[in-house]
C-alpha cells in the first residue's frame, strides 16, 4: 500500500500580519484595536484600578445599607417574648398537671412503713383522662387497675381532700377479712387467695372485718399501716368509686435516697 502524506490546508493559515508581533503590548481589560476587531463589543474601559475602586465602594455600601435595615426590638417587643414565652410554659405545664402526670406530698402515716409523711410522689393521670375522653363519646368502661396499685383519689363524701391508699379488691372479687388476713375469691382463686403483704408491719393485724363483692367500677382500697385506727379507708366507708380515682402513685422523687420507680407487689 503506497503511504500518501496528508496535505495541510494552506487557507486556515493565518496571514503574518494577523499574528501577534513581538513587543505588542497587552493589558487585562482591553483589546489592542478594539476599532478593527470585527464582531467584537467592548466590556469595560481598561483602567482596572478604576474598576477595582469602583467595586470596593459598590460593597461598601451594600454593608452601610444592610446594617441600616437590620431590625431594631423595641422594649415593648422585648416584653411580649418574655410575656408570650411565660404563657406558652404554663400552657405546656397545665397540661401535664391535667392530664399526664402530677406531683403530690403524703401527709400523714397511714401508708407506713412503705409510704411514710413528707414522700414527694408523681402520680399517672394518663389512665383516668383517657377513661374521661373515652366516656365523653359514649365509652363508660372501667379502669384498668392492678391489685397493688397505689392510688391516689377523692374519698367517697369529701371531694376537697385526697387519700393515697392500695387496692387490694378489683371488679368482681369476693373479699373477706377475718383475723386480721385479706382473702379473695374470685374465677382465677376460686378456693381463696390468701393475700401475702410484704409491704405490711408483721407486728400489726388488719381490724375489722369484712366480705362483700367488688362491683363493677369499684375497688376496694386499705392502708398500708394496719396499726389500730392508723388508716381510714374501704373497712369503714366502703368500696371505691372509679370517678373518685386521680391516678395511681408511680415514681417516688423525694426523699432522694429512696428515689425510683414503685414496684409491684405480688401476692402469690
Amino acid at each position: 500500500m503506497d503511504n500518501k502524506e496528508e496535505t495541510a490546508d494552506v487557507h486556515a493559515r493565518r496571514d503574518d500580519s494577523e499574528l501577534l508581533q513581538p513587543g505588542t503590548d497587552i493589558k487585562p481589560g482591553a483589546y489592542p484595536n478594539p476599532s478593527e476587531a470585527e464582531g467584537s463589543s467592548t466590556v469595560g474601559t481598561g483602567n482596572i484600578e478604576a474598576d477595582v475602586k469602583d467595586f470596593n465602594n459598590f460593597v461598601t455600601l451594600q454593608d452601610e445599607s444592610a446594617v441600616e435595615e437590620k431590625p431594631k426590638h423595641s422594649l415593648l417587643h422585648i416584653i411580649w417574648e418574655i410575656v408570650k414565652t411565660l404563657i406558652i410554659a404554663a400552657i405546656v405545664v397545665i397540661f401535664i398537671n391535667t392530664f399526664v402526670f402530677q406531683a403530690y406530698y403524703v401527709d400523714g402515716g397511714s401508708m407506713n412503713p412503705d409510704f411514710i409523711n413528707g414522700d414527694y410522689l408523681l402520680v399517672d393521670k394518663i389512665k383516668t383522662s383517657l377513661k374521661n375522653i373515652n366516656g365523653f363519646f359514649g365509652n363508660k368502661s372501667g379502669l384498668k387497675i392492678n391489685r397493688g396499685d397505689v392510688l391516689v383519689f377523692r374519698p367517697p363524701g369529701n371531694t376537697e381532700i385526697f387519700y393515697i391508699k392500695r387496692v387490694i379488691g378489683l371488679p368482681g372479687d369476693r373479699i373477706t377479712l377475718k383475723d386480721g388476713v385479706f382473702t379473695i375469691y374470685n374465677q382465677e382463686h376460686p378456693k381463696g387467695l390468701v393475700l401475702k403483704e410484704a409491704y405490711v408491719d408483721p407486728s400489726y393485724k388488719a381490724e375489722g372485718e369484712v366480705d362483700e363483692v367488688i362491683e363493677a367500677n369499684n375497688v376496694f382500697v386499705v392502708g398500708d399501716n394496719r396499726s389500730p385506727g392508723a388508716s381510714y379507708d374501704s373497712r369503714s366507708w366502703g368500696q371505691l368509686p372509679q370517678a373518685n380515682i386521680i391516678g395511681n402513685a408511680f415514681f417516688r422523687v423525694m426523699p432522694l435516697n429512696d428515689a425510683g420507680f414503685i414496684q409491684q407487689p405480688s401476692y402469690n
